[in-house]
Order: C-alpha cells, then structure tokens, then sequence
C-alpha cells in the first residue's frame, strides 16, 4: 500500500488529501441546512422569552420561568397571561418556520420544555381541584383566547410529533389529573390526604369529555 502511495504523482496525491480533507470536514462540520438557519434565526427571536439572555457575561433567565410561576400561584386569566403570551409566541414562531423544519425546532430542548409544560398546565389549570362536569366547566375560568392559544399549541405539537404521540401525551396528563376534592385539614399538625387521580376514579373517555382535551380546535 504505501508502495503504491509512493508511485502516485504529485498532483494525484495532492488531489487525494484535498478530498480527504474535504471529507474529515464534512463529517466534523456537517453542512449548514435550511432548517439550521431556521432555528438560529427561531432561538434568537425567542432571546428573552424561552433563551436566557447574557448582559455583561450575566445570564439572565428567560421571561418564561417567572410567567409559568405567576400562573401556578395565581391560577386566573391575570396572572397566567404574560404566561400564555410566551407560549403563543413560541408556537406562532415554530408555525412561521417551513413544515419540514417543525420537528426540528420543536426538540430543541428549551422548545420542548415550554411546549409540553405549557400543555399539561393548561390541561391541568382548566381541570382544576377535582373533575369538572362535561360541557362548559371544563373549561375553568378561560376564555375564548386562552382556549385558542391551547389549541395552537396542539397543533404546532401534532405538526412536529404526529397524532400518536399527541394522544401518548394526554394519557401521561390523565394521570396527574385528581379524580376527587379533599378538604383541607382542620388539624394544622395532620398530614394533608393526597386525593385519588382521576385515572383511578374515571375512565378514559370520561377524562377526555371533562378536560381540555376535548375541546372542538376546528372552532378556533
């Protein structure tokens, strides 16, 4: 082998390395792609709302940490609006991207994150402390707009992951729904009764007519 390395000409050998080369860098460095220009241009929108930003090498956390927690604590249309707001701003931005592009901007870990936590908290917010009646309580205390920005975010989620692991993930949300109302304690030194899910309690379709889930999206 190194025989017939010797006995090859310059210019052959040279044009040998230079596709060489080429080669160890393409493996290294793959080629920048539409979808990788896509994101770029995705994660430095979502700067500041979903991507910590850094001012003077201090990194400041997104918009999205504090918005999720107001909406936890305050569970109301006020304090989970700026939370809402993150999240349609985050759907709007992956919808605007090319179809083929969705999943990969969708798995970036930050998009994700949002995505999914937004789903489950909204599916959990309307639910609420035991399981509403089939019909316009299981709609909580949201409105119209909310229930819009719910329904695009199942779209942009089933556009990225497929119908199948739409319905995966609202089964993983079942789960953590409660099947019943505990009282608080009256004894502040008595442990507080965790209440039964509602997967133990209700079936499936059950679950699916008294929740989010089961809104009509085609009317938003």
């Amino acid at each position: 082998m190194e025989n017939f390395i010797n006995s090859l000409p310059k210019p052959v050998l040279a044009f040998l390395a230079i596709l060489i080369g080429i080669g160890v860098f393409m493996l290294v460095s793959p080629p920048h792609t539409v979808c990788d220009s896509q994101q770029t241009t995705f994660q430095e929108l979502q700067k500041g709302n979903i991507f910590p930003t850094e001012i003077k090498k201090n990194k400041i956390p997104p918009t999205i940490v504090r918005a999720k927690e107001a909406c936890q604590l305050g569970n109301s249309a006020g304090s989970c609006y700026e939370y809402f707001m993150v999240l349609k701003n985050v759907a709007d931005g992956i919808g605007k991207a090319s179809s083929e592009c969705t999943t990969q901007l969708f798995n970036v870990t930050e998009v994700r994150s949002a995505m999914n936590d937004g789903i489950e908290l909204m599916a959990r917010l309307a639910w609420g402390i035991k399981p509403p009646e089939p019909g316009i309580e299981r709609f909580g205390w949201m409105q119209e707009a909310d229930i819009a920005i719910f329904c695009r975010l199942k779209n942009i989620y089933i556009r990225a992951n497929g119908e199948e692991a739409w319905v995966n993930l609202r089964k993983k949300i079942y789960e953590k729904l409660p099947g019943e109302e505990v009282p608080p304690p009256t004894d502040p030194t008595q442990v507080a009764v965790e209440p039964r899910k509602a997967t133990l309690m209700l079936n499936e379709q059950d679950i699916f007519n008294r929740s989010l889930f089961s809104v009509r999206c085609e009317a938003f």
